[in-house]
């Protein structure tokens, strides 16, 4: 691109920014192929590691599984909005669900651990 060209883009454009671009050739992409039939490349590949989060379910009435898998739904979105675990996707965590029965509703809580 020109410096003509640079101005008529940018008419309220400093000089120095003028220098400076005018100073860049017109570059078409580059692309980097490897051979088809190629070596792959030597390496160690880092695997992600999953968080794990555990929700231990303490109720009078246990739930079914496939509703107590279901509630954790919201839990987990406060959870990675608040950043304490990177995503809730199946390959960023491993979701546990257990449940203890207890004597009473004073007791029923819902315990959450998050193990990086």
């Amino acid at each position: 691109m020109t410096r003509d060209q640079l101005k008529r883009l940018f008419p309220n454009a400093s000089r120095s920014v003028l220098e400076a671009n005018g100073l860049v050739p017109n570059a078409q992409p580059e692309r980097h192929q490897a051979p088809a039939l190629g070596r792959p490349v030597q390496g160690k590949e880092e695997s992600l590691r999953r968080t794990t989060v555990r929700f231990t379910f303490h109720r009078v009435r246990p739930l079914d599984p496939d509703n107590a898998a279901g509630s954790c739904k919201d839990l987990l979105d406060g959870l990675r909005h608040a950043a304490l675990i990177p995503g809730d996707e199946p390959w960023r965590i491993r979701l546990e669900t257990e449940q203890e029965k207890v004597q009473s509703y004073k007791q029923e809580k819902t315990v959450i651990e998050v193990i990086y």
